[in-house]
């Protein structure tokens, strides 16, 4: 008889749990609202991720090409339903007509006290705070600020190119992506009034010491299994990760960022010099705006996000960037002659306004970034009961809570929007191009009022990085490159399979 109640009692529970997952995977059904087949309860459609095979980024493209008949289109990750939009319009208001309904980001901090720093990431606060958070950051990339901030790209390039002279007199192979790293962390740390010498290898610290790139490395290296288990369980279990009390930041990005802040603010108070760097703006904006918050605290923060903006998805579009010039000889050869007619008009120096007329190379860019989106996907999470409507006739209500996913990969491959999208073609971004195109299918860098705020900054940064490799140095494709490019499935962030390789080969006078 006890056994039998036993027995009786598991298959009540597995009745149970039956109803329970038909009842949670029908929600898309239940909605009117098209979805993927094949989900696995407990996890969705997520299990390619899992066993990184494949990146969300890459789940979210295949998921948009199913549902290419589509204008949104249904699936789950582990339990919870996501929306993904297929049509431009939609994309439109979540992003921009209805941002208010649309604002909140999906990954959040859980641990206050570790994260602290991190928490005042705008891309991490929530609610109105977020506009308080970005503030300081919105002044420092004004234009005013930006032709200041220049100036410190510009001795960047010059380290960079007497870098290069000595390193490449001859035909030489170079980690592409080591390189540009060196590059934006020098723009990074100079920014905050610090020297990585990146350039100068001889003057980085010794002893077991970690450099400057090494520490911001920390942030964005591929994690190890128990890392990766821990950002498993932040991007899908928050309410896990919150009783878990997991962070983001390592402690020895913390601990240096903090002593920084520390050091620079005693030394300028003590000094009373006249500093032209991104720490002396954000140190004016917080005098001249007042904060409850611990002035070094506050500094740190503002320094942390800095660096992480502009060191490593700088870094990636520029080893995009640059790869696909080497393997198109001809628009390397536009690009180059573009450069030496600036260089002439400009009696050899780099000029805010010279980067403007670099017209060429713009679309030359975009259709880089086209092609090798930095993150493939975007996810904001519903605040407010909202319904969307697409134009194929199809509907859904979103209430709170629920994730919207759009796919940048999926947009910028799509052959509906594009003519052979596997092709590298830059003319598609000349004016009369664009103009017949939804604004809302090519999105480097997101859109609406929480676009990326160093956007400005960054595309100065990689027009002086190419101006100054392309105007003394053939590049060409290395055989060690794998070209066509390839994704690493195992990245977070896109990146290149094996690597970025190419040879630097000096051109005559």
């Amino acid at each position: 008889m006890e056994l039998t109640s036993i027995l009786a009692a598991i298959v009540f529970v597995l009745i149970l749990i039956y109803f329970y997952l038909s009842w949670q995977y029908n929600y898309w059904q239940r909605q009117g609202v098209p979805s993927a087949k094949g989900a696995i309860p407990g996890l969705g459609h997520m299990l390619p991720v899992f066993t990184t095979q494949k990146s969300m980024a890459t789940v979210c493209e295949e998921l948009y090409k199913s549902g290419k008949n589509y204008s949104m289109y249904g699936y789950y990750r582990l339990f919870s339903p996501l929306l993904l939009i297929r049509d431009p319009e939609i994309v439109k208001n979540v992003f921009l007509t209805n941002f208010s309904s649309f604002s909140e980001n999906p990954m959040q901090i859980n641990s206050s006290k570790r994260d602290e720093l991190l928490g005042l990431n705008p891309f991490f606060v929530s609610g109105e705070k977020w506009k308080e958070a970005r503030a300081p950051l919105s002044n420092s990339f004004s234009s005013m600020k930006l032709k200041i901030l220049m100036s410190l790209v510009l001795k960047v390039s010059t380290k960079m190119s007497k870098y290069l002279h000595t390193e490449c007199k001859t035909e030489k192979e170079l980690d592409l992506n080591k390189l540009c790293h060196k590059f934006t962390g020098e723009i990074s740390s100079t920014g905050m009034g610090i020297e990585a010498h990146n350039f100068q290898e001889e003057l980085q610290p010794k002893n077991g010491e970690m450099t400057y790139n090494q520490i911001l490395n920390k942030i964005f290296e591929n994690p190890s299994l128990s890392t990766g288990i821990h950002q498993m369980i932040m991007f899908f279990i928050p309410s896990l990760a919150k009783i878990m009390n997991l962070a983001l930041t390592p402690i020895e990005v913390d601990q240096y960022f903090r002593e920084i802040a520390k050091n620079i603010i005693a030394n300028r108070q003590r000094e009373k010099g006249t500093y032209n760097d991104f720490m002396q703006i954000v140190l004016d904006y917080q005098k001249s705006h007042g904060t409850n918050m611990n002035q070094e605290t506050l500094a740190a923060a503002h320094m942390l996000s800095f660096a992480a903006d502009v060191y490593e998805t700088s870094a990636k579009t520029m080893s995009f960037l640059i790869t696909e010039i080497a393997a198109h000889p001809e628009i390397q050869q536009k690009v180059r002659q573009e450069i030496q007619e600036l260089d002439t008009k400009y009696n050899g120096e780099i000029t805010y306004d010279s980067l403007k007329e670099m017209t060429y190379l713009e679309k030359v860019l975009s259709e880089s970034q086209r092609m090798h989106h930095i993150v493939g996907a975007f996810f904001k999470i519903c605040t407010k009961r909202t319904k969307l409507e697409g134009s194929d006739g199809l509907s859904c209500v979103v209430e709170p809570g629920h994730t919207i996913a759009v796919s940048s990969f999926g947009f910028q491959m799509d052959p509906k929007y594009w003519n052979e999208p596997e092709k590298f073609d830059p003319e598609r971004f000349d004016d009369s191009e664009k103009s017949k195109r939804n604004k809302f299918v090519f999105l480097p860098f997101g859109e609406g009022p929480r676009v990326c705020v160093g956007m400005r900054l960054a595309l100065i940064m990689i027009k002086v990085a190419i101006f100054t490799i392309f105007k003394d140095f053939q590049v060409d494709v290395s055989p060690k490159m794998i070209y066509p490019i390839k994704r690493d499935e195992t990245s977070f962030l896109n990146t290149a399979k094996g690597g970025f390789w190419v040879t630097l080969t000096p051109l005559k006078s």
